[in-house]
């Protein structure tokens, strides 16, 4: 089996006063087409920072350092940021591990359903192809009756 993606010596550091802390140190995988992973860990052990440093989305004070990352046979970790851009959320992307923070409150769930169709340019900004995506995703979801959700705020669900 050939590895999805690959990882080799991947490491997190933050600039502190008193010098530079890990928060991931030298790790690294093969990950098989076809397998499922879970990174689990205690609150703190690295996994979100993982996760981010894979996608290139690190806060801007981090620094990482990474011998290698491949995904399906490209070196990844060398994209700029529209390479990225167009691989993040069409072929990659991190479930966050807390579902209260991970719809924003102020908007409604078809709007947040919406966006990252528009934004990664999967669907065009046509009302009814969105609205019938939105009630594909929600029913997948299994949330029924579907039409009463795009309206709801999250906390509504």
């Amino acid at each position: 089996m050939s590895a999805l993606l690959t990882v080799e010596k991947l490491s997190v550091h933050f600039p502190t006063s008193s010098g530079r802390v890990a928060a991931v140190q030298q790790i690294s995988w093969h990950i098989g087409a076809g397998e499922v992973v879970a990174l689990v860990g205690e609150s703190g052990s690295g996994k979100s920072m993982t996760a981010l440093a894979l996608l290139d989305l690190l806060p801007r004070h981090a620094i990482r350092q990474v011998d290698r990352i491949d995904y399906a046979g490209r070196p990844i970790h060398q994209l700029d940021a529209p390479g990225m851009e167009q691989l993040r959320g069409r072929e990659i992307a991190m479930i966050f591990q807390e579902p209260m923070t991970a719809l924003n409150p102020l908007h409604t769930i078809g709007k947040q359903l919406t966006e990252p169709l528009l934004w990664h340019r999967l669907l065009r900004n046509q009302p009814a192809i969105l609205q019938q995506a939105v009630l594909e995703l929600l029913e997948r979801t299994g949330l029924q009756p579907a039409e009463r959700y795009p309206r709801a705020y999250p906390h509504q669900l």
